[in-house]
């Protein structure tokens, strides 16, 4: 696929954030100093301006909130599932979800994370029909700082259950899969969770392969 000009959109949490991008505190993880931590420069080393940029896309809009589920109700802000969310992504040809690790840190069941999948993708194809939605399964990542780990404890649980459901949801509305899961890959990170460099460049390849090399 030609990606060159178009324009793209991110829906995501806290590993999308950055500080001159994204909305402040609490909904904020890379501020200047976690960025340094992590050995980022600038937005140019995130996985979705890097992704953007490779593919010689043009960015429009990042709707990501630190601490947010796809799900309402839960962590600290607006589900991705909500009209605020899905309708502050501009005017995108392309928009990108990498969502769903915080439900299943704040417990959301699979029925409920299930049900607000299909209603977030429902409301983006009616805000945005002509627009390709990219939607991505779920990686765990490795620590390699002497960091704590995010929320206290080690995040290396077992993400398929809610990765089928990204899958499935996809497929009945008609979405893309950037099926990052499959790849076996632990990404780099800071604290077990967000990304070094390093991690955003292995999310950044692995989502390239899945774009230019596309399957439902």
């Amino acid at each position: 696929m030609d990606y060159t000009d178009k324009r793209f959109s991110i829906l995501g949490d806290s590993v999308s954030t950055w500080y001159s991008v994204t909305d402040k505190d609490p909904y904020l993880f890379y501020t200047k100093t976690r960025a340094r931590i992590g050995g980022l420069a600038g937005p140019e080393d995130t996985w979705w301006l890097g992704l953007i940029n490779e593919l010689g896309g043009v960015f429009d809009t990042n709707n990501s909130l630190s601490g947010t589920c796809v799900a309402d109700g839960y962590g600290v802000g607006p589900g991705g599932c909500t009209l605020g969310r899905v309708e502050a992504l501009g005017q995108p040809d392309v928009i990108c979800i990498f969502m769903g690790g915080n439900d299943m840190g704040f417990q959301v069941t699979e029925a409920e994370f299930a049900a607000a999948y299909d209603l977030m993708l429902s409301r983006l194809k009616e805000r945005y029909p002509a627009a390709e939605i990219w939607c991505a399964t779920l990686i765990n990542g490795v620590k390699v700082t002497n960091r704590p780990y995010f929320m206290g404890k080690d995040p290396a649980v077992p993400l398929e259950p809610f990765s089928s459901l990204i899958r499935a949801a996809a497929r009945k509305a008609g979405c893309h899969i950037a099926d990052l899961a499959a790849s076996g890959v632990l990404y780099e990170t800071i604290d077990g969770a967000h990304p070094t460099r390093k991690g955003m460049t292995q999310l950044k390849e692995l989502w390239i392969q899945a774009m230019t090399n596309p399957a439902l």
